[in-house]
């Protein structure tokens, strides 16, 4: 470039310098440019690596540790500088100060120079701010807390507050008598929940013991909870925790920690609220615990419930014990002897205690502090206690609430009639111990374990009650409530509920029996006698449904008619609609089969009258196809034998000889009885097996 170029290339540059670049559009077409790249980059960065949203909020998660936007950490961590009273400085005066420097920083700054070697000044204000801002942001990110841990206090008093504060509030004054489990299990009332699907055994119990005890849980977590869990301690023998309070660090399981004298922390009264909440006053709970070990399910007694109170406060000194001299070595009885001084001494003395003693003693050890008096004593035997001083262990309401359900044990306890009932009415489909198995009804269905832990959590008492009252047709399962044509009264479903609910602390089952699953076949007689066979006969001769072969139903029932029955069931009775199962066609061979089975069928059923009819010949073959599946010990009246059938039941006698109109019996199959329905329930008997009864009652009901 020659001297004349450069003078007009400086001539240019000092015009356009005059005059500058105008803003608009030079400038804020440049700025709009630059955004849009900027926007494109962002844009591109969502689509391609995203930026989804976090979870919801949740104050409970303690896990969590909320922090701001990276870009605004430097902040936060400046802030730490100014703690208390200094606060202000880091929140109000600094930022203030800053912000006064930017507006007046145009009119401090008027040199006319822009290379940064000519503005040493402001560019070591500015780097000074940028390391600032990046050095104060690796700090902020290096002292980041961790999470905190988890902790909810009284887990207790967390379960109340989670179940019940919302309906109840912080406290619940129980009533005198009231069974607190029962009700937390059963519910009591309209909107109240059956609890017993949702809470353990333990859990219900806990709840029990909190609502009496609120601060028995406050004095377990203050005291106890750095050591035990409450789940522990709930179906604990009360002695041993007794035991245990009394003799604080010499109880043996104790001699290991650094404990502090119970006794001079919580008082005595304190012990009875602490034993109150973890062993609630659960008459059922604490005989299982304490006195099933020797007396089994129930006690059979007679007396009045003082008499039974004054029993269990004072202890046994009613059994004799025989002398073991006669039967024991004399290295034996020395076994024995210091075995129940000091057990943890004689290792093999226990497996003598189980085997000669622990039939009435249980597991718990007779406690003695003498070995030659415990040798004299077991040598020799007699009355000695037997039984222990409860009074001094129980709280008032445990042994109150003991009494109560040793009494009402003494007449039957509801899990023992529920298992004779599960096993007459349920264990045919069930298992034995509910385990399940193949179904009966169903061709290639499985019945699930209703005794598992999932099962059995899952579903309250008020669930089952339904279930086994109404039945559940779909699944084959017919009802058994006396209000749907069952053979259960509600006490006795309640007693079957309560059976199930003994599984629960100890589950039989957890997993699904395993089974062998055929295949359907497409054969009408194999499909009739997989589905139909069992109720109605494998010759559709009738069991506890009706005849399909007989002359009423061939006529009574078109093709359609029975089609029909099969695929959608008959609302009458407990029979299923076997439509989702089967297919058209195989309806329709159904169909055909049985009008094959009552073209062979011979003219004359079983027990037609050939000369005068006779119970063993006549009568009890239709008593064993009709009426002895349900009639028997829990029916009332008993037909399987001519004694019975002529003397049991409730209304007995329900046959009078030669008197057929006064006959409970041909009344119930007529259905001229003015209470209750026609029996059988599934339908009415054929017109002349009907005939053959009532001839049998008019010609005197002879047996043989």
């Amino acid at each position: 470039m020659n001297d004349q170029e450069k003078k007009a290339y400086q001539q240019k540059y000092d015009e356009a310098k005059r005059k500058g670049s105008p803003f608009f559009p030079d400038v804020l077409f440049k700025d709009a440019v630059v955004s849009l790249v900027v926007f494109l980059i962002l844009v591109g960065l969502a689509y391609f690596i995203g930026a989804p949203l976090e979870e919801r909020a949740n104050p409970a998660d303690t896990s969590y540790t909320p922090r701001p936007e990276w870009y605004f950490l430097f902040l936060f961590q400046l802030l730490k500088y100014f703690p208390g009273n200094l606060e202000i400085i880091g929140v109000f005066i600094l930022p203030t100060t800053v912000i006064l420097l930017l507006l007046v920083l145009p009119l401090l700054d008027r040199s006319p120079y822009r290379h940064p070697v000519k503005r040493l000044g402001v560019l070591g204000m500015v780097t000074l701010v940028t390391v600032g801002i990046v050095v104060l942001t690796v700090l902020s990110i290096q002292e980041t807390p961790p999470p905190i841990e988890a902790s909810i206090g009284d887990p207790v008093a967390e379960l109340y507050s989670r179940n019940c504060a919302g309906c109840h509030g912080q406290s619940i004054t129980a009533t005198d008598g009231k069974n607190l489990r029962e009700i937390i299990t059963q519910g009591s009332h309209e909107g109240m929940p059956a609890w017993s699907g949702d809470l353990t055994s333990d859990q219900v119990d806990a709840l029990a013991g909190f609502i009496l005890s609120p601060d028995g849980s406050r004095l377990f977590e203050e005291n106890c909870s750095n050591c035990h869990d409450y789940t522990e301690l709930v179906s604990t023998n009360p002695a041993e925790i007794r035991k245990s309070l009394e003799m604080g660090a010499n109880y043996e399981p104790h001699s290991t920690v650094e404990l502090t004298d119970r006794n001079s922390v919580i008082d005595k009264v304190g012990q009875a609220a602490l034993l109150n909440f973890l062993l609630a006053p659960d008459g059922q709970r604490l005989f299982e615990i304490n006195c099933a070990s020797c007396h089994g399910r129930s006690v059979k007694f007679s007396g009045d419930e003082v008499e039974l109170t004054e029993i269990i406060s004072k202890g046994g000194m009613h059994l004799d014990m025989p002398p073991w001299r006669d039967q024991l070595t004399e290295s034996e009885i020395d076994t024995l002897a210091n075995y129940v001084v000091e057990p943890s001494a004689v290792p093999n003395g226990g497996t003598l205690f189980r085997q000669y003693c622990a039939s009435c003693h249980g597991s718990r050890i007779p406690q003695a502090t003498d070995v030659a008096e415990a040798r004299e004593v077991i040598a020799s035997g007699g009355s000695h206690e037997t039984m222990p001083v409860w009074g001094e262990i129980l709280t008032t309401e445990q042994m109150d609430a003991l009494v109560n359900y040793t009494l009402e044990a003494a007449s039957g306890i509801p899990t023992q009639i529920g298992e004779e009932l599960f096993v007459t009415n349920c264990s045919g489909c069930h298992g034995s111990l509910g385990e399940g198995g193949p179904n009966p009804t169903r061709q290639g269905d499985i019945i699930a374990p209703i005794s598992s832990a999932e099962y059995l959590k899952t579903r309250d008492d008020t669930t089952l009650q339904s279930i086994i009252a109404q039945g559940q047709p779909n699944f084959g399962m017919s009802p058994f409530g006396s209000a749907y044509g069952g053979p259960l009264e509600d006490d006795e479903i309640n007693a079957l509920v309560a059976y199930m609910r003994s599984w629960e602390q100890n589950p039989p089952v957890e997993l699904p029996p395993e089974v062998s699953i055929n295949t359907l076949s497409l054969e009408s007689p194999a499909i009739y006698l997989d589905l139909c066979a069992q109720c109605h006969g494998e010759k559709g001769e009738g069991k506890i449904a009706p005849s399909l072969i007989s002359n009423e139903f061939q006529e009574k029932n078109a093709d359609q008619d029975i089609f029909d029955t099969i695929n959608q069931g008959h609302e009458a009775t407990t029979m299923i609609g076997w439509g989702e199962i089967l297919g058209a066609e195989q309806i329709q061979g159904l169909v055909e089969y049985i009008r094959e089975l009552g073209k062979n069928a011979s003219p004359t059923p079983v027990g037609t009258l050939a000369s005068s009819p006779t119970f063993e010949k006549d009568i009890l073959p239709i008593f064993q196809e009709n009426c002895n599946m349900c009639h028997g010990d829990l029916g009332g009246w008993d037909g399987s034998t001519y004694e019975s059938a002529m003397t049991s039941g409730d209304h007995a006698p329900v046959i009078v000889p030669g008197d057929e109109a006064s006959s409970l019996l041909a009344q119930k199959i007529l259905g001229t009885h003015s209470e209750g329905s026609i029996m059988p329930p599934s339908g009415r008997l054929p017109d002349e097996i009907i005939q053959i009864i009532l001839d049998w009652i008019a010609m005197g009901a002879p047996e043989n």
